[in-house]
């Protein structure tokens, strides 16, 4: 009998990354859902899932070594040796994934499995890169909704040519071609829904609705927000820089209204009060440039330092199949 040519067909490898941090409660069932809901296109893909315990301190760890007996063929395990953030973590699953395609995703089920499908129709389309956006934010509280809200648009606007999609995060997806021009990059504090659109290869969009979190608590917290919405706004672009002239142009205005409040106004001392909120207004500002600077600064500091955004303690792949 002929052989049968695609039997030797080598399938293309999906490498899928999920970060981490005491979720002990969600490996086993993050596992199960992730393999039985891409079981669709197994047939045209062949699977690795990178599990990345970003320093957690419950059993998380332990629990990967669990799924990993029970999925060899498809489970890489990543351990930092300690908590790095989210950006560690995924950084170091890119730079680990084998996959010709690689998706990053959150580990917590809020991103469903089934939209990788969604994802593989678009890369399959011939993009490079494909976004996961969220088509509403229901499950978020007014306060993040608002929040992102204007992060989004204070991105949007500091961000020259790039062009940056709202209500999208982590999730996304990359040829191997585009990964290893990311991986290229020589910056050490990347990051990710930043860097991934100044490569600037073919990008599509796919709109998903975001559930809820499955287990435990997210460990977002605000101060995290505001450090990454800095990270974020300062690896951008140097516009808040040239900014600061523009708030130079708003003082300089400033001090020429109250110079003529000064010399011709009736009753100084009812304007003292618009004196001082002026003199308040422009400190404000002030302090504001200052902060700005500040950020670049410490930009800089981490960059020269050259310290990498995470360090992998213990790299365990997958089980390549025979046949493979």
């Amino acid at each position: 009998m002929p052989e049968d040519k695609n039997k030797n067909i080598k399938k293309p490898l999906l490498s899928v990354i999920a970060p981490m941090y005491n979720e002990e409660g969600l490996v086993e069932v993050y596992c199960n859902t992730l393999i039985a809901e891409l079981e669709p296109v197994m047939g045209n893909y062949s699977l690795e899932v990178l599990l990345v315990d970003d320093g957690s301190k419950d059993s998380t760890w332990e629990k990967m070594l669990e799924m990993k007996k029970v999925y060899p063929h498809n489970i890489t395990l990543i351990k930092l040796s300690r908590n790095f953030g989210l950006e560690g973590a995924v950084n170091a699953g890119l730079k680990k994934a084998a996959g010709d395609v690689i998706v990053a995703m959150d580990a917590d089920l809020q991103d469903p499995p089934s939209v990788i499908i969604k994802l593989l129709k678009k890369y399959e389309e011939g993009f490079d890169v494909v976004v996961a956006k969220r088509a509403k934010r229901e499950n978020d509280n007014a306060f993040k909704r608002y929040s992102a809200k204007l992060y989004y648009y204070i991105l949007d606007k500091l961000s020259g040519k790039l062009t940056l999609e709202n209500d999208a995060a982590n999730f996304r997806l990359l040829s191997r071609k585009a990964l290893d021009i990311l991986n290229s990059l020589p910056e050490v504090n990347p990051v990710f829904r930043v860097t991934v659109p100044f490569i600037g290869t073919k990008t599509g969009v796919v709109e998903y609705e975001r559930d809820k979190r499955y287990a435990g608590k997210t460990k977002y917290k605000l101060a995290s927000m505001v450090r990454y919405a800095l990270n974020s706004l300062t690896g951008i672009s140097v516009e808040p820089l040239r900014k600061i002239f523009y708030l130079m142009l708003i003082e300089f205005a400033a001090s020429f209204v109250l110079l003529l409040l000064w010399l011709f106004g009736e009753k100084f001392y009812k304007d003292v009060y618009i004196i001082l909120f002026a003199i308040t207004v422009s400190s404000a500002l002030i302090l504001l440039a200052i902060s700005i600077i500040a950020e670049y600064i410490a930009q800089l500091f981490l960059e020269t330092k050259k310290r990498p955004i995470s360090i992998i303690y213990d790299y365990i792949p997958f089980e390549k199949d025979n046949e493979e």
